[in-house]
């Protein structure tokens, strides 16, 4: 009878074992995936910009992956952007804080947060005929430019602009304000105004084309600003913490990268995001941006920057929507990937040893 017992003691304490064993094995096998399982971020655009350069070479270069972020980009139309929050089509809004803050509805406060900055400067041009003179601000005076809608940022940054130089608004210049953006570059060629504004690449297809020549980049005549950002509802941020700390070190990289290599290796990257651009193109849009400081090495939402971009809505008396810095950004990603991320170029990586390397490095003795 003892001996029954003792067999079934050292049965009953094998299967424990072996039940403990496979739990282990299984609960290993689970956390292994869990770690290796990429998180996802959609981010959505209203249209492609070449201010956003820095997040195309992420995505292409693969610096969102090596964060384990699987990272889709798309456009959306201006209907569906503007309901950001309650449309299941994106996560984080590729934009600008006048559109999205400044100039929302009175009282909307902060429905969506900038957490990351991608351009620095406006992006966009003054051009002139192309029998124009040499350019000067003085030259301005009684003159017509054709602009954008009142409260859009680049009107803002244009107001701005002749206001620094001293130039009376609508009465020694006149701002056209009435055209659609797509009618703008007939319309000059037509012959209306002495001026336009225009972002790229349509800037720079018009002066290739001779229908104009760039006179100044406006971006250059003001202050820097928070042109472009990622932004998000502060919901989302606080319960995707992790993905959304994931998407601003990659793009933390992105610009360390764009900063270390030439133009025409950041047009060779990104070119197929701009099917309808050519390389030369793209490498001279790049060249006039990298200029004028448009990306920054960090993607840090400046508390200055941004107060700079208010005022200057404030003043075109197109501010609707006050919102403090405090409320409007949120800076803990973009300082903590400034803190963890580098970017180590090819040339000065450490190479790897060769196999006879490797044999001459060995100690024997």
């Amino acid at each position: 009878m003892r001996r029954r017992w003792k067999w079934l003691a050292l049965i009953l304490l094998l299967t424990t074992a072996a039940g403990l064993l496979t739990y282990g094995v299984n609960n290993y096998l689970l956390q292994s995936v869990d770690k290796n399982k990429s998180d996802r971020i959609r981010v959505v655009e209203t249209a492609p910009s070449l201010l956003a350069l820095p997040h195309y070479i992420a995505l292409a270069q693969g610096f969102y992956q090596e964060q384990k972020l699987e990272v889709t980009s798309s456009t959306l139309p201006e209907t569906d952007a503007e309901n950001l929050k309650l449309t299941t089509q994106g996560d984080v809004l590729l934009g600008d804080l006048n559109r999205f803050l400044f100039t929302s509805p009175l009282g909307t406060g902060a429905k969506l947060v900038g957490f990351a900055s991608l351009a620095q400067r406006d992006g966009t041009f003054l051009l002139s005929r192309p029998e124009a003179e040499v350019f000067s601000w003085d030259k301005m005076k009684r003159k017509s430019i054709l602009g954008d809608a009142p409260d859009s940022q680049s009107n803002i940054i244009l107001e701005e602009a002749l206001r620094q130089k001293k130039l009376t608004l609508q009465h020694q210049v006149i701002i056209i304000q009435n055209l659609p953006e797509k009618l703008k570059q007939g319309a000059f060629q037509s012959g209306v105004g002495h001026y336009v504004q225009m972002s790229e690449p349509l800037a720079t297809l018009t002066e290739q084309q001779g229908a104009g020549k760039i006179a100044v980049p406006l971006g250059s005549v003001v202050e820097p600003i928070p042109s472009l950002v990622f932004l998000a509802p502060a919901e989302y941020l606080k319960e995707h913490s992790q993905r959304s700390q994931k998407l601003v070190n990659g793009l933390c990289k992105a610009l360390l990268w764009l900063d270390y290599h030439s133009s025409a290796e950041a047009a060779r990257v990104t070119a197929p995001y701009f099917p309808d651009l050519s390389e030369q193109t793209l490498v001279t849009i790049i060249e006039k941006y990298k200029k004028i400081g448009l990306w920054d090495k960090t993607p840090l939402i400046h508390e200055q920057d941004y107060q700079n971009l208010q005022n200057y809505v404030k003043k075109a008396g197109e501010l609707t929507n006050p919102v403090s810095y405090r409320d409007g950004v949120q800076n803990k990603y973009a300082k903590k990937a400034v803190q963890t991320v580098e970017y180590i170029p090819p040339d000065q990586q450490p190479k790897e040893k060769n196999w006879w390397e490797r044999v001459k490095s060995l100690d024997f003795k």
